[in-house]
C-alpha cells in the first residue's frame, strides 16, 4: 500500500480525503464512521484479550492463551518466551 497509494486509492475520493499520501491529515479528514469502525475494531481486540485472560488455564504474560496448544516444555517455546 505504501507505494501505490499515492497514485492510486480507490476510496479516498468516496471518503472525501484529499491528502492521501499525509496519514494524519488524511485521519483528521476521515468521516466519524470511519473512526467508530477503527475504534470498534480496537475495542473488539480488547475484550478478546480480556475474555481470554478469564480462562482458567491463563498464564500471565501468555500470547492470548497461546501456551495452552503448546508444550511448557518445548525447547522452541522456552526460546520464544525469553
Amino acid at each position: 500500500g505504501i507505494f501505490v497509494e499515492p497514485w492510486f486509492h480507490p476510496l479516498a475520493t468516496s471518503c472525501h480525503i484529499t491528502s492521501v499520501t499525509n496519514p494524519i491529515q488524511a485521519g483528521i479528514e476521515l468521516p466519524f464512521a470511519g473512526k467508530a469502525q477503527i475504534l470498534g475494531y480496537c475495542a473488539v481486540v480488547e475484550l478478546l484479550a480480556n475474555y481470554v485472560k478469564k480462562a482458567p488455564g491463563y498464564k500471565a504474560g501468555d500470547l492470548l492463551g497461546a501456551s495452552y496448544y503448546t508444550d511448557e516444555n518445548n525447547p522452541l517455546w522456552i526460546s520464544y518466551q525469553e
